[in-house]
């Protein structure tokens, strides 16, 4: 059995190789439930769908003394150095063609633990955590580059989904917003989103708010694309190209031609200059003007929305109208069109903030609304 166990494991991955001697020394039922959860390769697939007979046996090997702390530390080491892949250069942007990964039979352990985190009592916090640098990572959704692993990734946000508790929530609404849509895994972290928000009774106009996607643009509203080492790590184009959102509202791309120096700002329908696709590669084009054109529909969708919040004369708390209105790349732009003002606590009467609110900061637990047509409000703006 211990062999068995030991099996799992490949000593040319850099993850085995830090929590081998975890897996050591173990009792016969805690051996059961590693043998088990190795056994993922089996079932866990594109459709991100456990086995319900797997997930049973799972949930019941987990009440096993000492099940919680060793699933509880697989986990930690995913979150931790490096991924589960071990490939990772902070001085370079490394992005991989093809990204096909080699057998590692560890990895289906790793999936298995990832999954099981899910089901796991107690105080979660911690575990919440990890679970989202784990699928940070594995969705490359960070500054420095690792290597991607949806299948990872996927058990992350699903186990993040079963989770009790605001922590587990607060970072799938942190996930959402960095985890940019084309990554394959994000179908599975839109649903665990969903299943979180119900389960917490969050009204539906909140996850709207929430779930506005970012399309992998900055803060200031860009996008810089490029081929290896240049531009988004997620997204390997062969071209080099920045999407904008401007304050107007309107999208462009700039087409950038460093063989004839030449630089060519388009609009929608955003096509490219002559012979540029021919000089490029044509679905990196085609690709380029898809995302700006699915920038185009969340930004009509949000002015929408706007509007329907300013019927229903709705107010938001200062930390969440910041994070989710002012920050947010796409959402911030109509927001800006619109005049706001906010009410401190104590306070009887809005004060006019303006338009941006940038650089300005509040008190927390102020109340933000869209200010009313021939508002009343106390004179002055934030300072």
């Amino acid at each position: 059995m211990t062999d068995l166990v030991q099996n799992l494991f490949d000593p040319g991955n850099d993850w085995s190789n830090r929590t081998r001697h975890r897996f050591t020394g173990l009792s016969p039922e805690l051996i059961d439930l590693v043998l088990h959860l190795g056994t993922t390769s089996e079932f866990w697939d594109y459709r991100y769908k456990v086995d319900t007979v797997w997930k049973r046996r799972a949930k019941a090997l987990l009440k096993t003394p000492g099940a919680r702390e060793l699933v509880q530390y697989a986990v930690r080491e995913l979150a931790q150095s490096g991924s589960f892949h071990g490939v990772t250069d902070p001085r370079h942007v490394i992005r991989e063609l093809g990204q096909t990964k080699p057998p590692a039979l560890a990895r289906s352990l790793a999936i298995g633990a990832t999954l099981a985190a899910g089901w796991l009592a107690g105080d979660t916090s911690e575990l919440a955590e990890s679970l989202a640098v784990v699928g940070r990572k594995n969705a490359q959704a960070m500054s420095t580059h690792y290597r991607v692993d949806d299948d990872i990734a996927g058990a992350a946000f699903l186990a993040l989904g079963e989770l009790p508790g605001r922590d587990a929530l607060e970072e799938l609404w942190a996930l959402h917003y960095w985890v940019v849509p084309a990554r394959h895994s994000h179908k599975v972290l839109v649903k665990s989103v969903k299943k979180a928000a119900t389960r917490a009774g969050v009204p539906p106009h909140e996850l709207a708010e929430r779930t506005v996607p970012r399309h992998g643009l900055e803060p200031d509203g860009t996008l810089t694309l490029g081929w290896i080492g240049r531009g988004a790590h997620w997204w390997n184009a062969a071209l080099d190209a920045v999407i904008a959102v401007h304050d107007s509202g309107q999208v462009t791309v700039d087409w950038i031609d460093d063989e004839n120096a030449t630089h060519t700002r388009t609009t929608a329908p955003f096509r490219s200059p002559a012979g540029y696709k021919t000089r490029t590669r044509a679905e990196s084009v085609d690709g380029v003007r898809r995302h700006a054109q699915r920038i185009v529909k969340t930004l009509a969708a949000e002015r929408l929305r706007l509007a329907t919040a300013a019927s229903e004369k709705r107010t938001w708390l200062w930390s969440d109208w910041s994070r989710y209105y002012r920050d947010h790349p796409i959402t911030s732009v109509v927001t800006r069109s619109l005049e706001w003002e906010y009410e401190t606590p104590g306070e009887h009467g809005y004060r006019h903030l303006g338009t941006s609110a940038a650089g300005v900061e509040i008190e927390p637990t102020a109340r933000v609304r869209l200010r009313p047509a021939g508002s009343g409000s106390i004179t002055g703006r934030a300072a």
